[in-house]
């Protein structure tokens, strides 16, 4: 009998853990070839020398070519692991933080703040309108329009503009990526052409107080108009938004990406359906608006016949007001989305250097706060059109005791002077005829609450505002 070997003999691995290991190893290098593939691929059909995009950050340190920059908000992603060919587990560079950790924190609160405020901010709106009869006019029908407009870009921009900010990659498949992207189009569309309708209605209003009047069916009309307009214009993006391959080496993720027929065809889409009708067409229309309620406004003169007391300081705090609200609505939303399309038009327009690795650097550093400010628009437009109003104000309250005493109260508003708001205070006459005799309406405020129509012959002695009136 010879004498056992101390020796552990080592068992022949099986057939099926030796299955898995070769499987393994071929989809790993399947993947990896794909994705260095794809990145000298893409290098070539953009004229471009095939250089490998470098990353630390899941950011390209190295230039990366044009067609990877996309005009839309996103990218979503979430960490995901790959399987080495040491044996050990990493995280994708697709997956990693772009920014440090500070920097993550500081853009997620923004995001959030602004998020928290349009949410808050655009419900109360509707409710207010809603709730009371009285708040029913066509201005604030089209400012519930606004808080609709809105709301969307709050829910379909925010999230996924900070996450695609957070992170390079996309997870949420083919679908998403369009659709996403598309009704983010639609809903910024619809907010940036709703400012430009109420600006017009206004316009129409203080120019020709008779019959400028807008009605219902008017309404509904401009309203199905902006609507039509926002879904169309942004057609395009259902069938040019697509996945493809990050280009990171040892990455295996995707991002959702414009994927045009020609450069060509991408350039002349932006600069007019995004960067003319969605800015710079709006811009210009509400700047001549507000500057014809402006003179409208300041160089009116009051009829002889309506000197009264404290005319004098009614009329001057009326034009005070008005020409701070034209100056604050126009550079308020200029300052919001211009950096947002001035970096992009950079990078549809400025050739080469967008290729330079401090540009891009510079530009994956500003972008955020960039779409911050253009997001921010919608948490902005309810304080712009909705609290600077006395009436809206007194809906808030109403809104905010009702909610905290759970009592259904009256919302039946004070009254405004027919098409009059606060910011477009001013004395107007109205001329009527009454048993043969022609008359003179005049409209003033008498007090916090209220407005008073006094019905007097043109004929008149000059009137006087009633004892212990105050003018807002």
């Amino acid at each position: 009998m010879s004498p056992p070997d101390d020796s552990t003999e080592t068992e022949p691995p099986s057939a099926m853990s030796t299955t898995v290991v070769t499987v393994a190893t071929l989809l790993a290098e399947r993947c990896l070839g794909c994705a260095i593939n794809y990145t000298g691929a893409a290098a070539a059909a953009a004229n471009l020398p095939g250089e490998r995009l470098q990353s630390d950050f899941g950011r390209p340190t190295t230039p990366a070519p044009r067609h990877n920059w996309t005009w839309s908000y996103l990218n979503l992603s979430a960490p995901q692991q790959y399987d080495t060919f040491d044996g050990e587990y990493e995280i994708d560079p697709a997956y990693q933080l772009r920014y440090s950790v500070l920097g993550t924190v500081l853009l997620t609160v923004a995001y959030a703040l602004v998020f928290i405020l349009g949410l808050l901010g655009n419900i109360s709106v509707v409710i207010v309108v809603k709730k009371s009869t009285m708040m029913r006019s066509p201005t604030n029908r089209f400012i519930v329009n606004l808080a609709y407009a809105d709301l969307l870009v709050n829910f379909l921009c925010l999230p996924f503009t900070l996450i695609g900010n957070l992170y390079p990659a996309w997870i949420l498949g083919v679908f998403f990526c369009k659709g996403v992207s598309y009704l983010q189009g639609v809903s910024v569309s619809a907010s940036v052409n709703t400012l430009m309708a109420i600006s017009i209605e206004r316009c129409f209003a203080i120019s020709f107080p008779i019959s400028g009047t807008i009605t219902t069916r008017q309404y509904r009309l401009i309203v199905t108009i902006i609507w039509f307009i926002a879904l169309s214009i942004n057609l395009p993006w259902l069938f040019v938004f697509t996945l493809r391959p990050i280009g990171i080496p040892g990455s295996i993720a995707q991002i959702c990406t414009e994927l045009w027929p020609t450069p060509a065809s991408e350039s002349w889409y932006f600069l007019f359906a995004n960067l003319f009708f969605c800015y710079l067409g709006p811009l210009i229309v509400i700047s001549i608006c507000y500057v014809i309620i402006w003179k409208n406004v300041a160089y009116r003169n009051l009829p002889r016949e309506m000197i009264i007391n404290r005319k004098n300081d009614v009329f001057n705090r009326s034009k005070v007001k008005v020409i701070k609200m034209v100056f604050v609505v126009i550079i308020t939303f200029a300052i919001s989305w211009l950096p947002l399309y001035a970096i992009f038009c950079f990078v549809k327009f400025a050739g080469d250097l967008v290729y330079d690795e401090t540009v891009q650097s510079f530009i994956l550093n500003i972008l955020p706060v960039a779409q911050w400010l253009g997001a921010s628009n919608s948490c902005i437009n309810p304080i712009l059109y909705a609290f600077m109003n006395r009436k809206f104000r007194a809906g808030f309250k109403k809104l905010f005791h009702s909610c905290c005493t759970a009592d259904e109260d009256d919302w039946d508003l004070p009254t405004t002077v027919g098409r009059l708001e606060e910011k477009d205070l001013y004395l107007r006459r109205v001329r009527s005829f009454s048993n043969g005799k022609q008359h003179q309406t005049l409209l003033h405020y008498t007090g916090r609450e209220h407005c008073s129509t006094l019905r007097v012959p043109l004929t008149a002695p000059p009137l006087n505002v009633p004892n212990g009136g105050t003018h807002d």
